[in-house]
């Protein structure tokens, strides 16, 4: 849609140069949902009758699909999407929320700039302007562009990137944050292409299986698509003729799906993987059940020593023999890999020797056990995969030598979600141009030349290809449900706009805008479960109407992974027997660190939202605060208290967090939740509590794909200070019901 030129837009654009003006200022794209408030309701309009607009969550990866509320052009509330095949009508908290990051005071209102980075001095500036000053930087810049995106990024506005950059020699988008890095979607990734010849994220179908060895994975909290497992989980414990299946949680920490697990095994933390190993190895000695696969597990046991493994983990002999007799005799078993996995140095054999384990048992492939996400349904269709951590390295090691003029971010904070050792800032000094296209200022975006700031999801169009899927291809609409609240542009149109300037990215570039653009990827799409759609303009409808694209129910795209003659030995090369760990001594940093994203704040982008800042945690049932989880035992030898306020040390960095003693931790590790610790990003957010990342290094795994958040080790100081912790309940309950937990019975 074409937006005129007055006279008193000419003589603006006339001050910058009639070449570049005429980019920015010939077209202005206004596609959007025409909702307006209005004083006297249009005659069709009946006053208190709700108007629902079908889109996707981006609060998080997964990509649920919702319906928003809207009454009189405001959006009222969002629910769960009932024909979404994802989550089905269920939506978590932070999806709720997300009208909060519609209608923050804290949005930027238009675009600015600043003379002098991060001195939040911020001048606002017309957006012709500020396209054009973007224009004029990519020209000069040639292939000396990079691209910084976040894992919530829209698949069209990606595929734009993507396009852009190849047009221009550039490096491709790097695709990473903290979210995505700390649940090791790369790593799991990495895995199933080294086992089972695809890339891609695994999907396990609780729902089917009636025995499930979770080693850490907090399906029900944040991992990977969390309403969806808890779905499944509901159809796990609900099963045909009144079967309840059997639950084992292994992890250092009693995370949400440790209170609702049958067993919860406080193991230590860098032993997951040989537990693993060795219920591998009892499972090839004792032949429990699994008729014709006790081969598959002799094959892969190795010279695993039970006895070690036991001693080293914190676990019985029995009790490793009670869980590989449940999940050897289980009709569908069904072992996962969690979070803690994917940070080891060994981080992909870790992954490896879990799914082994599903190997063993036949459930990999299979129809009711662990299958991968089916690939998009067209080539048109590009879904997000987070970059392995040294293609980050690498480009920071580009921006400090100088290599990249002209950085753009969108989504993602590095600033925040890095470790400080990584030199992100220091490398970012030297890049002469810095572009953020976030909607209020961030930790990144205080650094910014200038912030060309995007619309709210709630306001944005795009897609998500979903990844997990749990057996059909998915591609989740996205639809402004507003017309925008603030002076924001979208950032695709932004980049085609700038594009029309440059010779080889407005070829690579021909649409108008990116409503034609996605038109064009979703015409390619085909009918899918609403059937009988003959014409492009039906399709597109159907696609908003309904929420996105998905097969017929009936056509289930899960698929037998495939079994190469290689598939035993490359699950014995990655699950290779390692040594027990020797005990730790009291030494310098006598304590392992468990990091977990919160369950509410996420990896921090929900702090500007006072809803989840507000929430209590469901564990400890604080809010607003950092903490720090400190076994009972470990706090009375240590002198601490409950409030008091500690040192948490690192070799790599030191920050400060209120004491919780917490009862369902073990005593030789500490536990601090991901998501405060701001210094931008809205008022909510900014000098509450700390960022557990500046406990982390830069050492990366044997791959290079990930970080090794997981094997820090600190000290705990008492400063002497007292806070009060923002909390709901005592723990006197909990610490009472702590002497019935056990330890591994």
């Amino acid at each position: 849609m074409t937006h005129p030129i007055t006279r008193r837009d000419f003589v603006k654009l006339g001050a910058t140069g009639l070449a570049t003006a005429v980019l920015a200022g010939c077209q202005a794209p206004r596609r959007w949902v025409v909702l307006e408030p209005h004083v006297r309701p249009p005659e069709e309009q009946l006053a208190g009758i709700a108007t629902w607009y079908a889109s996707t969550c981006r609060q998080c990866p997964a990509g649920c699909g919702i319906v928003a509320r809207i009454m009189n052009g405001r959006a009222l509330k969002l629910e769960g999407n009932h024909e979404h095949p994802l989550n089905q009508g269920k939506l978590c908290a932070r999806g709720q929320a997300d009208l909060q990051t519609l209608y923050d005071p804290d949005r930027l209102s238009g675009p600015v700039q600043q003379g002098q980075r991060g001195s939040r001095q911020f001048e606002p500036i017309a957006w012709e302007a500020g396209i054009n000053t973007l224009y004029a930087k990519l020209s000069a810049a040639g292939d000396r562009v990079a691209v910084w995106v976040d894992s919530t990024v829209s698949g069209h506005l990606l595929d734009i990137f993507q396009r852009f950059s190849a047009s221009v020699g550039a490096p491709a988008p790097l695709v990473y944050d903290m979210y995505t890095g700390l649940s090791g979607y790369r790593i799991l990734s990495d895995a199933n292409q080294a086992l089972f010849g695809q890339g891609t994220l695994p999907n396990y179908h609780l729902s089917d299986a009636d025995v499930v060895l979770s080693f850490g994975a907090n399906f029900l909290g944040t991992w990977l698509s969390s309403v969806r497992y808890g779905v499944e989980f509901g159809g796990f414990r609900g099963q045909p003729l009144g079967k309840r299946g059997f639950m084992a949680q292994l992890e250092p920490r009693m995370s949400i799906n440790g209170t609702v697990a049958d067993q919860w095994l406080p193991i230590r933390p860098d032993t997951q993987a040989l537990v693993a190993r060795a219920l591998i190895k009892i499972i090839a000695e004792a032949g429990f059940g699994l008729p014709g696969r006790v081969e598959i597990a002799q094959s892969l046991a190795g010279d695993v020593d039970v006895g070690q493994v036991a001693a080293a983990s914190g676990l019985t002999i029995e009790t490793l023999e009670h869980l590989a007799r449940a999940f050897a005799e289980g009709d569908r078993p069904l072992a996962i890999p969690g979070e803690a996995l994917t940070g080891m140095a060994d981080a992909t054999g870790a992954v490896a020797a879990v799914q082994a384990l599903n190997v063993i048992a036949g459930t990999a492939g299979e129809l009711q056990g662990m299958s991968l996400s089916p690939p998009p349904p067209s080539e048109a269709v590009v879904s997000p995969m987070p970059a392995p951590y040294s293609d980050v390295g690498t480009l920071i090691d580009q921006m400090r030598a100088g290599e990249i003029e002209v950085l753009m971010v969108h989504g993602a904070n590095p600033a925040y979600d890095l470790p400080e050792g990584a030199g992100f800032l220091d490398a970012l000094a030297q890049v002469p141009f810095v572009v953020s296209f976030a909607s209020s200022v961030d930790e990144t975006a205080v650094w910014a030349d200038m912030i060309l700031p995007d619309r709210a999801h709630l306001e944005s169009w795009g897609y998500a290809s979903l990844s997990p899927s749990f057996g059909l291809p998915v591609v989740s609409s996205q639809q402004p449900v507003v017309t925008p609240v603030f002076d924001s542009r979208s950032t695709a149109d932004i980049i085609l706009t700038v594009s029309r300037g440059i010779p080889a990215a407005a070829q690579a570039l021909p649409w108008a805008d990116e409503v034609a653009f996605l038109k064009d990827v979703v015409a390619q799409l085909g009918p899918g479960a609403f059937g009988g759609l003959d014409t492009e303009d039906v399709l597109w409808a159907s696609f908003l109407q309904h929420g996105g694209w998905w097969p017929a129910p009936s056509a289930d795209a899960r698929q037998p992974l495939p079994q190469p003659e290689s598939l035993v030995t490359t699950a014995q090369r990655l699950a290779s027997q390692s040594e027990p760990p020797p005990e730790p001594a009291g030494g310098e940093y006598p304590f392992f660190l468990h990091i977990y994203v919160s369950d509410l704040l996420s990896d921090g982008r929900g702090a500007s939202q006072p809803w989840l800042q507000g929430s209590p945690d469901p564990m400890t049932s604080v809010s607003w605060q950092t903490w720090v989880e400190i076994n009972p035992e470990t706090a009375e030898e240590l002198g601490i208290a409950d409030g008091d306020v500690v040192r948490v040390t690192s070799p790599h960095g030191e920050v400060e967090a209120i004491a919780y003693r917490y009862p369902a931790i073990r005593p030789d590790t500490v536990a601090i939740p991901t998501g405060q610790g701001h210094t931008d990003l809205s008022r909510y957010a900014r000098g509450r509590g700390s960022n557990p990342m500046k406990l982390v290094g830069t050492e990366t795994g044997a791959t290079g794909a990930n970080l090794t958040w997981a094997d820090v080790r600190v000290q705990i100081t008492p400063t002497g200070e007292k806070k009060a912790l923002a909390r709901f309940e005592s723990t006197l309950a909990v610490e009472t019901d702590h002497l019935s937990l056990g330890h591994g019975e």
